[in-house]
């Protein structure tokens, strides 16, 4: 049951990190005002939110699969490119942060950011789209079976 409710959890924040992650890079395209931006930094908000669920259940369901991962006394390929890949995820995330509180004090002081900041951002978005979409290309392949014979 328990297993499940991880399951159940980590598609939801899958499903809402991609839309989030989609608003964001929407949100930054030019022309920029201050209502696109404040959308932007609300959907950074939800990303946030959806990523720490993320990462706090596949924690939870890579417990319940440790024995699959090493079932045949070496990782399972699959298993250890997704790992990798969330890896790149979190340090393109760990390199837009600084990006995004750069704008959230502009916003604050009433300026808006540079475009190239903006267009700087939108692409990391878009990077981070992808990089996610292929992270539940190889979650599907590992769960049906794919790639994992001998």
């Amino acid at each position: 049951m328990l297993q499940w409710l991880f399951a159940t959890l980590h598609l939801l924040a899958l499903g809402c990190g991609l839309g989030a992650l989609a608003a964001r890079a929407r949100n930054l395209a030019p022309p920029l005002d201050a209502a696109a931006l404040t959308r932007c930094l609300r959907a950074d908000n939800w990303w946030r939110l959806s990523l720490l669920l993320w990462l706090c259940s596949g924690a939870g369901l890579a417990y319940y699969h440790a024995a699959m991962l090493w079932q045949q006394g070496r990782p399972v390929p699959l298993a250890m490119a997704k790992l990798l890949g969330m890896l790149l995820l979190l340090l393109l995330e760990w390199r837009i942060r600084p990006l995004l509180c750069q704008c959230r004090q502009r916003l604050e002081r009433g300026r808006l950011p540079a475009e190239e900041l903006c267009s700087q951002l939108a692409g990391q978005s878009r990077r981070q789209l992808l990089l996610l979409l292929l992270l539940l290309m190889l979650s599907s392949a590992w769960q049906s079976g794919a790639f994992n014979t001998p």
